[in-house]
Formats: structure tokens, C-alpha cells, sequence
């Protein structure tokens, strides 16, 4: 059996070896076939016809010679008649003789052009300018945000110790903290606010101090500040507890600002529609008071207060207190589904002095926290009170007939764009009889919404 394996693999390998030999030869013989052409081509007799007998290789040479002086001669003729049609008179015949070329060279003027070894920074005013402004920029950022800061810290050291002894929790703790080392401070919203939240005090929930001030950091906003100044400002927002005295809406506020509250405020655009000036209540002539009740407005605005506002009006632009606290009026387009939250609380926004503010602040901190005590101590009368209920009923009853009007025409709406999209539905379909009969009842419904309806009364018999 390994005799026969042997065999076979021996005869395979031989015929691998011969097939490869062949495929050399075949590869080596590739010219074989030119080779015999060129052997047909040369002569049979390598003897000149006088006998003598002259080299073959010889007599190659002087045949290639004799042709090669052929060639040059053939092509030396050819160059010398290429262009001799150019030469000949008769070939430009009629046409007018060009302008003989003279011997002379143009002449060439070489502008000598000085080399700069160093450049010209005239040339680059305008990046200049764009670079200095940057650098302007980033400078008064840097500048106006340590400013800024530096306030904010000065409020925490004048006034903190005051904030302490009223509240249990003052300011807050995290990264954003502007505060000294180990102490509770103001969170840093932007570069120009800050936020602190106190809270652990009778007669309100919790007090939110923001501190607004200018864009110091903005070197936009100090350019426009010289031509049209903004002071810093306090805004103290107190959350008053829900069964905290009774409900009331009144607002003391500067003219200019008082205008403003009553267009965007919604409980003051609501509650309080007419606005009556600060001399009727002991306040400067500069101040409006905007009221609910007049019991109200001579409970919260006693001697202390008027004191105070009229030593600080400069100071305290406006003092809102409200128990159907919106915030700004919403916009028309946006239909609401259910009535808006309402809040009870205490707003004073407060402009400060020069870098901040100064002795100004305290006396108008103790002001917040005197009103709190008088609107917690405040008890309107019976017919007062009756009143502020029953115009807080009728508001509710207002708003809810407005959300059933907004809730219909949302339906019509949805109605006619459902008829519209069967509409077209129907006109695109090539049924003449289909379309006739949506037609009429597209009439009959028209017929039935125009005829006005009538009340059936049943009579019982006697």
C-alpha cells in the first residue's frame, strides 16, 4: 500500500516539474517567432557579386550610413520649404504692406523700489484699535466683577449682624458663595446679582434679598450708564404666611414706577384701578398709593411708616403687598386651564447709594420688618372684609367665564378645521353624487345654527 502512495505521489511530482519546465521554456521562447522573421529577412548570399568576399556586418553599416544621409537630406528639405510660402509675393497679394520692425530695443524702465527691513504698523491701525478695545473689555470685566464682589461683601459685614438677630437661617453655602472664609453669604446668580434666602422668623415664611447691580462688568453698560444712570438695588421679597392677616392688596410706589406697576401687575390692575396721590395718606408728593380698602391703607401706613418714607423716599421705590400675588400680567394668546396661583407676600425694592449703598440700607431693613408686624396685628372690619370677598368672588367668577369663552372658541376652532379637512377630503374624490349629498348636509346644519332656539313649557293637567 505505501508502494502505491509512493508511485503516485513521485508521479505527481514529476508532472509538476515538467509542466513548470515547460512554462520556463515558453517564457524564454517569447521572441521566437520574431526572431525567425528577422532570420528570413536577411540575405542568403553574405558574397559581393565580384567574388570577393566582404563581411556581412560591413556591409550593414554602409547601408545604414547611406540611409541616415538620406534621411538628414529628406529633412533638411523639409525645414527649408516649410515656410517658404511666407516668402512667396504672390501669396499676400492686395493686402497692405506691414510696418517694417525696426533694429532698435524697446526700452525698459525698472522702478527702483525701496526694501523695508522693518514694517510699517501704520498699516494695521484697525487691528490695533480691535485689539486695544479687547483689552479694554476684558479689563473692565475683571475690574466691574471684583467691584461688584467687593459690594456684596461690604452689604454681609454692615448689615448681616442685623439680618442675624431677626432670622435663624441667613444665606446660603456652596460654590457659588460669595461670602467670607467658613460663613453663609450671597449665591452668585450672575456677575451683577446675588441671592440670599433667611428664613426661621415669626409672620412670614422666609425672606429672599436679591441684590441687583449695575453691569460693572459690561464696559457696554458703564458707557450707557453715563449718558442714562441706574442706581444699585435691594429687592426684598417676604413670603407671608397664608392665614397671616387679612386679604388686601396695596401698593406705595414712586409716580414714575407706580404707572409701570399698574399696566404689568395683574392683582394691582385688578384690585386696585384707581390710583390716588401720597398726600392723602401723609406721604411725600412724590409717592402714589394704590389701595383696596382705605382701612388698609391707614392700618399698614401708621406714623412710623410715614416717617420713614418720607425721611427715605429718595431710597424706596416701591412697596407691594398682595394675597392674590400673580406676578406679571400673562399674554392673551396664552389660554390658561386652570386659574393662576396666587401668593401673600411683601415686596420692597430698595435703590441704594453710591458703591452699593450705605446707612441708608438699615433704617429701611427695620421698615420691612415693622410692616410685618402690622400686617400679621391688621383686622379689617366686617363690611371691609365682606367686600374684599366678595370682589375676590366676583374676579374668580370673571375668570372662569373667560376660560369657558376660551374653551369654546378652542372647540370652534378645532370644529372648523375638522369641517375644512373633510371639505377637502370630499372635493378630492371623483364622486358627483358623494359631494352632493355633504353639500346638503353642510345646508341643513347652516339652517339649524341660524334658527334661533325656543323653550317648551309642559303644562300639567288639571
Amino acid at each position: 500500500m505505501r508502494v502505491v502512495v509512493f508511485s503516485v505521489a513521485l508521479l505527481l511530482c514529476s508532472a509538476l516539474v515538467v509542466q513548470a519546465f515547460q512554462e520556463n521554456n515558453l517564457e524564454d521562447d517569447d521572441f521566437a517567432e520574431f526572431e525567425q522573421f528577422e532570420a528570413d529577412d536577411e540575405p542568403i548570399n553574405d558574397f559581393i557579386e565580384d567574388g570577393n568576399e566582404v563581411p556581412v556586418q560591413k556591409a550593414k553599416d554602409n547601408d545604414f550610413e547611406a540611409h541616415s544621409e538620406t534621411e538628414d537630406e529628406i529633412i533638411v528639405e523639409d525645414e527649408d520649404n516649410e515656410f517658404e510660402h511666407f516668402q512667396d509675393p504672390e501669396e499676400f497679394e492686395g493686402l497692405p504692406d506691414s510696418t517694417p520692425h525696426t533694429s532698435e530695443q524697446p526700452k525698459i524702465t525698472i522702478s527702483k523700489v525701496p526694501i523695508t527691513v522693518r514694517p510699517r504698523w501704520d498699516a494695521y491701525w484697525l487691528e490695533g484699535v480691535l485689539c486695544c478695545l479687547l483689552m479694554a473689555y476684558a479689563l473692565g470685566y475683571a475690574l466691574g466683577r471684583s467691584k461688584n464682589t467687593s459690594i456684596a461683601l461690604n452689604f454681609l459685614k454692615m448689615h448681616k449682624p442685623l439680618l442675624d438677630d431677626n432670622f435663624t437661617l441667613v444665606g446660603e453655602t456652596g460654590l457659588d458663595v460669595v461670602a467670607a472664609p467658613d460663613e453663609r453669604g450671597w449665591r452668585r446668580e450672575a456677575e451683577h446679582v446675588f441671592t440670599m434666602w433667611c428664613s426661621g422668623r415669626v409672620c412670614c415664611e422666609g425672606m429672599l434679598l436679591t441684590l441687583k447691580l449695575i453691569k460693572r462688568q459690561d464696559l457696554v453698560h458703564v458707557l450707557l450708564g453715563i449718558v442714562k444712570p441706574t442706581p444699585d438695588t435691594l429687592q426684598i421679597r417676604v413670603e407671608l404666611g397664608k392665614d397671616d392677616g387679612d386679604p388686601f392688596v396695596l401698593c406705595v410706589a414712586q409716580k414714575k414706577h407706580a404707572t409701570r406697576l399698574a399696566k404689568e401687575m395683574q392683582d394691582l390692575s385688578v384690585f386696585c384701578p384707581e390710583r390716588r396721590p401720597g398726600e392723602s395718606h401723609g406721604l411725600p408728593v412724590s409717592m402714589s398709593v394704590m389701595s383696596e380698602s382705605a382701612e388698609a391703607a391707614a392700618g399698614v401706613l401708621d406714623t412710623r411708616t410715614c416717617a420713614a418714607l418720607h425721611q427715605y423716599a429718595a431710597h424706596v421705590q416701591y412697596i407691594h403687598i398682595s394675597d392674590r400675588y400673580t406676578g406679571p400680567k400673562q399674554m392673551e394668546e396664552t389660554a390658561q386651564t386652570k386659574p393662576p396661583d396666587t401668593e401673600r407676600v411683601l415686596l420692597m425694592n430698595i435703590a441704594l447709594g453710591a458703591d452699593g449703598g450705605g446707612a441708608e440700607v438699615r433704617p429701611l431693613l427695620l421698615l420691612a420688618f415693622h410692616l410685618l408686624e402690622r400686617i400679621k396685628r391688621l383686622r379689617l372690619s366686617k363690611e371691609a372684609l365682606a367686600k374684599c370677598e366678595k370682589r375676590r368672588q366676583k374676579v374668580a367668577e370673571a375668570w372662569v367665564r373667560g376660560a369657558h369663552a376660551a374653551r369654546q372658541e378652542q372647540a370652534a376652532q378645532r370644529r372648523e378645521e375638522k369641517r375644512k379637512q373633510e371639505k377637502e377630503k370630499i372635493l378630492a374624490e371623483d364622486d358627483p353624487e358623494k359631494q352632493r349629498r355633504w353639500e346638503l348636509k353642510e345646508q341643513k346644519r347652516e339652517k339649524k345654527r341660524k334658527t334661533p332656539k325656543m323653550k317648551q313649557l309642559k303644562v300639567k293637567a288639571m
